[in-house]
């Protein structure tokens, strides 16, 4: 049988039992009358003396902020769907067989996978006193050898084979063999309770408080403890993008332009539209995230996303973005379905943005000024009102404006002669976002001031429509200012997300307010 490899490390370093030396009989049948090898036991209150011993590394969770069984199936989602569905249905071959599909269809970024920075440095300082360092893990081994070889710390890489899951037994039964010596183990999950009955010492890292006090019963010294970093309300407020919220505000447009502020009924439509339509953007937001994990890590921004850093585990997001839809969408059917169908097309929109639009030029920017107009539709959907083209016409240009500054400011930082990790534009392409976007944030002004002199005024709308040319003057001086920001690099990412903590933005939408009311009802 092709068991678990034990691959040596530099020059120098001793050479473990190799793989050959082991049967299939040593890993399962090993010492099966003999409970767990007993640590020798150290003075109360003081650390057992086990740094002569080797030090076996897990990687998932432990050494590594994520698992890298669930990187591989989420990245195989979203490159190959119909090969992923397959390997799924032929689990019944078993996980290493599954884990070594996954391993030869798609491959990890591993440079950009988050570490825990404090157990490598832990972990190079106890090579350089000349401590031996092993990789054990569950997951496959080209992504084991991959990892050793990246990181340059670990004397072998061991990992899953094609016929056994080196986890849990199967990991105490190979290491046990392996090192009758005695070893110290670095993990963090339940799986490693087992692993953790044999060693002499323990190094917890990332381990949840369950883990900890399970570990803790053991009786086992711990040699060091790395602590994780908690799932806070924090950290579900940045993955969820509420502060993206703020855009869906729009769905509160046509209530007020209807003139339907007064009807209680329209209102309570409305209000439940931008929850529903907020559930299922931070559904779309975790999946876009999903879809984005290896670029998103190499970004100058977006490396420090939640699931990126690992503070959200991928393996919740990919729970957590279609329950948050589908939530999104029942909600939406207390209002009419109409709403549903707008919330659907806002969904489907998303998903092909994701799912491959967002790498193609200028049809990018397109989907996203698309789907703030799908937001207004939203709106429209929800009270029932009449759908105003002057509206639809106006929110193209300009959210096609800001969405391509959104580009030309990643453009601007690129460096030159490099192309933007998974999009479509050069870092050349700089005259180009910046001559789209000036022009089509003027034709939204043009647009603005169209609607003022043939509809608004003519039609008697507004009791005092003259003060509704302060709106197209407000928001052609927000755009040009949103534009000189982001030719000097001075402006976020998202121009939407900026204004939002921008205190002469803030103001200016204060001036708009104004000047509606004043229109209204003077």
């Amino acid at each position: 049988m092709d068991l678990l490899p034990g691959r040596a490390g530099a020059r120098g370093r001793r050479r473990l039992p190799d793989r050959d030396q082991l049967s299939r009989a040593s890993l399962f049948h090993l010492r099966p009358e003999a409970g767990p090898r007993t640590a020798r036991s150290a003075p109360a209150g003081r650390p057992a003396v086990t740094t002569h011993l080797p030090l076996i590394v897990d990687l998932d969770g432990t050494l590594l902020r994520t698992d890298t069984l669930v990187e591989n199936f989420a990245a195989a989602i979203f490159a190959r769907p119909a090969r992923t569905a397959v390997c799924c249905l032929r689990l019944y071959e078993g996980r290493p067989a599954f884990k070594r599909r996954l391993a030869a269809d798609v491959e990890l970024d591993i440079e950009a996978l988050p570490v825990r920075e404090d157990l490598l440095e832990f972990l190079q300082h106890q090579r350089q006193t000349g401590r031996q360092v092993h990789l054990v893990t569950a997951t496959d081994q080209r992504i084991a050898d991959r990892i050793a070889a990246h990181f340059d710390v670990f004397d072998s890489a061991t990992g899953t084979s094609t016929e056994v899951n080196l986890k849990g037994a199967n990991k105490q039964a190979y290491l046990r063999e392996r090192f009758p010596e005695g070893y110290v183990y670095a993990g963090d999950s339940r799986a490693d309770l087992k692993v953790w009955q044999d060693a002499d010492a323990i190094i917890l890292a990332g381990a949840s408080p369950g883990t900890t006090r399970a570990a803790g019963r053991l009786g086992k010294p711990v040699e060091r403890s790395f602590e994780n970093e908690a799932l806070t309300t924090r950290v579900w407020r940045k993955a969820l993008r509420l502060h993206q919220w703020a855009k869906n505000l729009l769905v509160f447009a046509p209530l007020l332009l209807s003139g339907l502020y007064y009807d209680p009924a329209a209102i309570l439509a409305a209000i439940t539209a931008f929850f529903a339509l907020g559930l299922v953007a931070s559904g779309t937001y975790l999946l876009n995230d999903l879809a984005d994990l290896p670029a998103d890590r190499r970004h100058r921004s977006k490396r420090l996303r939640p699931m990126a850093t690992g503070a959200l585990p991928v393996w919740i997001g990919m729970i957590a973005a279609p329950a948050l839809i589908l939530a999104g969408l029942l909600l939406g059917l207390f209002v009419n379905l109409a709403l549903v169908v707008a919330l659907a097309a806002y969904l489907a929109t998303t998903l092909s943005y994701s799912f491959g639009l967002k790498r193609k030029p200028v049809v990018d920017v397109m989907i996203l000024a698309a789907l703030f107009t799908l937001r207004l539709l939203i709106g429209v959907a929800a009270i029932g009102a009449a759908v105003s083209f002057w509206l639809l016409s106006f929110s193209m240009f300009f959210f096609l404006s800001l969405s391509m500054a959104k580009r030309h400011v990643e453009i601007a930082a690129a460096e030159p002669g490099t192309r933007l990790n998974g999009r479509g534009y050069t870092a050349e392409d700089g005259p180009f976002s910046l001559g789209v976007g000036l022009s089509s944030g003027m034709a939204a002004i043009v647009i603005l001031c169209l609607y003022v002199t043939e509809d608004a005024m003519p039609v008697l709308r507004y009791s005092e429509p003259g003060f509704l040319w302060v709106v197209p003057v407000v928001i052609g001086s927000w755009v040009l200012r949103i534009w000189l920001l982001a030719h000097r690099g001075e402006l976020d990412d998202d121009p939407v997300a900026f204004a939002v903590g921008d205190r002469i933005s803030l103001a200016l939408g204060v001036v708009l307010a104004v000047a509606f009311a004043a229109a209204s009802f003077l």
